[in-house]
């Protein structure tokens, strides 16, 4: 017996065949935008949602063939799509973040991902909670601006090898704060570790990379800090890798910070630093948002209950945190100690 394929489905099914590999067309605020996208075979109703941004110059055809995506999405079952950004009067693929040779540009890229995002989570089927923005260089410029004017779309960022120019930097003001995974060189001569107020660089005035790190922790509540040096797998590459974890005991946002020591303007794991790869990393990091701790009582997220859980709710006693108030009484007190001290006892110490 024929069956009918509704017109949405067929949509759906016709534009999955085409769009391995082509180029789509997106209208947004009178302009055709471009989009690839790669959606692995039999991929879940509500998979993920991957957006990878390309460089200044660069295109959505490098970022979807020469950084490993597209195997990756394959392994691990989510959706990468790759945007392209518009041309400037240098014929240059761009996003418009405000470059100082930029000015007059009105290209509204912060209203095309994000309607890019919400329109490919309806045609696909995919997760409004765990849509996730990542990219390199102008497409890291890109994800801060994301982050600090989209963050109700997007449930985490991860730029890699970007600034924050000095008027976002000073102007940055989070609907919600998400968590952010960021990666710099200190040996970068196009995206100065120490930045560049002057605009020696022609991009405009931005900050140092330590100052917009600390920007982050500060604008997360993320006062808490674990240290780590990577593995040094690679000593011929030049660089070595530092990671920097910022977290709070009430909340679940975090800064994750990777300081390449030596790195230039580099995709690790690509070129430049062969210690870490930044794409699995990258996705590592959006698992680690999409599962936060299962059990409440596990207060600061390490995986196990224990008694820096009960040190943190002693320390919020009678107060209102969210994070504290396990049973959801309106106040911090001694039932939110006992839900911490059977789950510690009936769990072994595990969430």
């Amino acid at each position: 017996m024929n069956s009918i394929i509704p017109p949405v489905v067929l949509a759906a099914l016709i534009t999955a065949n085409v769009a391995q590999g082509q180029n789509i067309d997106f209208e947004h605020d009178g302009l055709t935008r471009q989009y690839r996208i790669h959606i692995p075979d039999q991929v879940e109703s509500s998979a993920p949602l991957v957006m990878v941004l390309h460089g200044y110059s660069g295109n959505n055809n490098e970022m979807m063939n020469n950084y490993g995506w597209t195997q990756l999405a394959d392994e691990m079952g989510f959706v990468a799509v790759f945007p392209n950004g518009t041309r400037d009067q240098s014929n240059y693929r761009f996003w418009n973040v405000g470059y100082d040779f930029h000015q007059g540009i009105q290209v509204d890229d912060d209203g095309f991902l994000t309607a890019l995002a919400v329109h490919l989570q309806g045609l696909h089927d995919l997760s409004e909670e765990h849509t996730f923005v990542t990219g390199f260089s102008n497409g890291a410029e890109m994800c801060f601006q994301l982050a600090c004017r989209e963050s109700e779309t997007f449930a985490a960022f991860a730029p890699i090898i970007g600034m924050m120019l000095d008027h976002l930097f000073t102007n940055c003001t989070p609907a919600v704060n998400r968590p952010i995974l960021s990666m710099n060189g200190t040996a970068d001569g196009v995206t100065l570790y120490q930045g560049d107020l002057s605009n020696s660089g022609g991009w405009g005035p931005y900050h140092s990379i330590p100052a917009m790190m600390a920007f982050w922790r500060n604008t997360l509540d993320a006062p808490n800090v674990e240290r780590t040096y990577i593995p040094d797998t690679d000593p011929n590459d030049g660089s070595t890798v530092r990671l920097d974890v910022y977290s709070s005991d009430v909340h679940r946002n975090f800064l994750k910070y990777y300081l390449v020591i030596g790195g230039g303007h580099d995709w690790p794991g690509q070129w430049g630093n062969m210690d870490i790869d930044a794409t699995r990393e990258v996705w590592d990091f959006f698992v680690e948002v999409m599962n936060p701790p299962t059990n409440p009582a596990d207060v600061n997220g390490d995986g196990t209950v224990n008694g820096a859980d009960l040190t943190i709710i002693l320390g919020h006693w009678g107060g209102t945190s969210p994070a504290c108030d396990l049973d959801g009484s309106g106040l911090v007190d001694g039932a939110d100690m006992t839900i911490v001290l059977g789950s510690w006892n009936s769990n072994g110490g595990t969430p």
